[in-house]
């Protein structure tokens, strides 16, 4: 049987090794909801450079209304990243796992220039549903990963109040749902969940998400500070309340995504940046899955002018040696500026020269990346340094040698 031919860059993970913001900032709002006289069509993407574009379609205040709020959601994105790059489509699904069966098929429409992609649904919904919305966005992001248009999912921790409610530990540990492009938002403003009742600032998320470099964490203090217009009062999705440290260290351990005040430090701030999968994964956190996502897309562009092309071996099938030093200039070059952007650390690449290309027509690479490090904890030892006490203990320590 006949195959189309393709370039392949397969998800090495286990060898994880200046933000283009024509590129690396382009972000998707995926939502159910109704349509509008000014336009909003269903299944139609649309382009937003502000959220006064959002309404020109008609996406308003007023359109916020039966557990909507895909208005709210373009605010804060646009707020946390005001050069933003937004695509938004709406569909009439009436389940969450709905929703979620759209994410590729949107980035289809966008040509594949998704980059990070934030899931929403209004309708009622139990964490249940949410678990199936995970589990759909990761199939959805998989299959998009195959297709050379690799992207990240946000999805909003739907029917968490519930469970939270009956005590923390009846949480979920979201490692265990393998889903490693998929992040739970459950971060909400206090006081904006008066108006929407099960709903996560994933919108928040997804602005910082798309103004931070690939490499970069969004819990970075310096950089990214969450308090502002429609964010002023942290808490949890549904109006649970923060309640003790203790409970932020087991939300942290399983991985949620929520946001936290720093004793000393103004603002609130993201608590990590994970994804809904095992934390010693290369693949744990965002800024992990971007990097790696970028270095695919930059090899994959770089090669694929050679796809079909002739490849010189001599008489024993080796592939020449100019032909090794080809491709791996290629790809030198396309990563190349990842590590003069700071994006990752190094990288390396190494062709088999032995590969049986005349027996299969497989050309096979390896691109190994080094990333950027983040210094998730500080520890610094404090003690008292006092001279003169200093002088004494050297004082009795040469009486001590003499005797």
């Amino acid at each position: 049987m006949s195959v189309l031919k393709d370039i392949v860059v397969e998800d090495a993970s286990d060898i994880l090794s200046n933000r283009n913001p024509n590129h690396d900032m382009i972000s998707g709002l995926l939502f159910n909801g109704s349509i509008t006289p000014e336009g909003l069509k269903y299944h139609t993407i649309f382009r937003l450079a502000s959220s006064e574009d959002a309404e020109k379609l008609g996406i308003t205040e007023a359109y916020d209304s039966h557990e909507q709020s895909a208005y709210y959601q373009i605010k804060q994105y646009f707020r946390l990243n005001p050069v933003g790059d937004l695509y938004i489509m709406v569909t009439d699904e009436t389940s969450f796992e709905g929703v979620a069966r759209n994410a590729k098929k949107m980035q289809e429409l966008a040509r594949g220039e998704i980059r990070q992609m934030a899931l929403i649904f209004s309708g009622e919904a139990t964490f249940d549903d949410t678990k199936c919305a995970i589990q759909e966005a990761q199939l959805q992001a998989d299959k998009a990963y195959a297709d050379h248009m690799p992207f990240e999912v946000l999805i909003e921790g739907k029917g968490f109040a519930e469970v939270y409610s009956k005590g923390v530990l009846e949480l979920d540990d979201l490692a265990d749902c393998n889903a490693s492009n998929v992040s739970v938002v459950i971060a909400m403003d206090a006081d904006a969940t008066l108006i929407y009742s099960n709903t996560a600032a994933v919108g928040m998320a997804l602005g910082a998400v798309s103004y931070a470099k690939v490499s970069e964490n969004i819990v970075w203090a310096e950089q990214f500070n969450l308090l502002g217009k429609g964010f002023l009062n942290p808490g949890f999705i549904g109006g649970a309340e923060i309640t003790s440290k203790e409970e932020l260290e087991v939300l942290n351990q399983r991985r949620y995504v929520f946001a936290r005040k720093h004793i000393g430090l103004p603002g609130l701030y993201f608590n990590d940046s994970h994804t809904a999968t095992s934390g010693i994964s290369d693949v744990a956190y965002i800024e992990n899955n971007r990097t790696i996502h970028k270095a695919v897309r930059l090899v994959h562009k770089a090669l694929l002018p050679k796809l079909n092309a002739s490849i010189l071996v001599n008489t024993k099938g080796i592939l020449a040696l100019s032909i090794i030093k080809g491709l791996e200039g290629l790809c030198r070059k396309a990563l190349r500026h990842m590590v003069s952007s700071r994006e990752i650390s190094t990288f390396d690449i190494f062709i088999d020269p032995s590969q049986h290309i005349l027996a299969n027509s497989k050309l096979q690479l390896k691109v190994e990346i080094t990333p950027i490090g983040t210094a998730r904890k500080i520890v610094v030892d404090v003690n008292f340094k006092n001279p003169f006490r200093l002088k004494e203990l050297e004082l009795v320590t040469n009486k001590m040698l003499q005797s």
